[in-house]
């Protein structure tokens, strides 16, 4: 009984995953663009073109936001929840999330935005904000995030309560506190009545980046290496399961036809196994694939500053910004492949269990078990 149980529950799980899935291949918004006021500007997934947002217009998953120095927005979610985007800042409505995970994510390369996340919301999906250094998780109803240029975070939770990550430190906030932290300031000092003055924090980003821009830019530099590596072991690990996989599967078909019983359940206890880590491996990969998206948005932003003609002028450490940038940006496109093939073969492997499920399912309402149950 057991086993037959845990199958059908795994598979109403990951049939109302596949149509999450579903829904985010076929393009449904996340929301609308509800209030805007000067420079606030939309680049579409895969597109290279930044157009002038209007009221009304649909977000779709994948979708970069931007604003000009007076520009701010608001983006109204489906489940009612909404983000403010304030001035200065560049966000993306992040595209790479696991299937098994209810999830809706925001990757903020730099600037500030406000979040309220409705009580709905909160019932039916995670909903996190994703920085260069941190990774901020909705506990609570409504909280300020703001990224600068040199990397630092500041967390402000006016009410509920925020989880912050940032690999080496975890801790929660709570209503009327805040943190602050960056890529030199590691651990995690959580501020009673923390207010924060977000335009001073701004401002002192841009002056420590331009002050040393190799310092500050080989921080992104080292996070963005490493972190390919770790991603790029995942994905070796995830096509060395799911080859394995199918070793198994095919010894397990020839024990079944041969009527080896014993062989045929270790075969298949040993593909529940990997089937197990490849879900791990997939929430992992999808992890790993916003981490380094925050740093390839904050290394292309500097970049922009280091051929701009005037702001150039006075960004010291220009010089190793536009150096690396060729090779961030080939980095880059060897991530995105990394990501869509360990996607792929993770997702392949759980269409194969739902499919093996769906036979065991099958099987019952055929009669060939007399009882959903008399394996127990």
């Amino acid at each position: 009984m057991k086993q037959t149980l845990i199958i059908l529950l795994s598979l109403t799980m990951l049939l109302s995953f596949s149509f999450g899935v579903t829904a985010q291949e076929n393009q449904e918004p996340l929301g609308k663009i509800t209030y805007l006021k000067g420079r606030f500007q939309v680049k579409k997934k895969d597109s290279r073109i930044w157009s002038g947002a209007a009221i009304g217009m649909n977000v779709f998953y994948g979708d970069a936001v931007r604003t000009g120095d007076a520009g701010e927005g608001v983006i109204t979610l489906v489940d009612d929840s909404f983000i403010k985007v304030h001035s200065k800042s560049q966000i993306v409505m992040n595209t790479i999330i696991s299937p098994l995970e209810k999830k809706n994510s925001v990757l903020v390369f730099f600037g500030r935005v406000w979040s309220k996340i409705s009580k709905k919301a909160m019932q039916r999906k995670i909903f996190e904000v994703q920085t260069p250094t941190a990774v901020c998780g909705v506990r609570g109803t409504d909280f300020e995030t703001g990224a600068y240029e040199d990397g630092t975070t500041l967390v402000r939770v006016n009410t509920g309560e925020v989880s912050i990550d940032n690999e080496t430190h975890q801790t929660t906030v709570y209503e009327n506190q805040g943190a602050r932290l960056s890529y030199e300031a590691r651990e995690i000092r959580v501020e009673s009545g923390y207010r924060p003055d977000w335009e001073q924090g701004d401002a002192q980003g841009r002056k420590n980046l331009f002050a040393d821009g190799e310092k500050y830019g080989g921080y992104v530099h080292a996070e963005i290496y490493q972190r390919r590596d770790r991603l790029k072991g995942m994905v070796e690990r995830t096509a060395a399961l799911s080859e394995k996989k199918r070793k198994l599967a095919a010894a397990a078909e020839i024990a079944k036809d041969e009527g080896d019983d014993a062989v045929y359940e270790a075969r298949t206890a040993e593909i529940e196994e990997i089937n197990r880590e490849l879900s791990d491996l997939n929430k992992r990969i999808a992890y790993a694939g916003g981490r380094l998206e925050c740093q390839f948005g904050l290394f292309s932003h500097y970049g922009y500053l280091a051929k701009d003609p005037e702001l150039s002028k006075h960004f010291n450490g220009r010089e190793f910004i536009l150096k690396e940038l060729d090779n961030i940006e080939i980095i880059q496109a060897e991530f995105n492949a990394m990501i869509e093939e360990g996607m792929k073969m993770s997702m392949e492997d759980m269409e194969d269990m739902m499919e093996e499920m769906r036979h065991k399912m099958k099987e019952h309402k055929n009669g060939q078990k007399k009882d959903l149950f008399d394996e127990m």
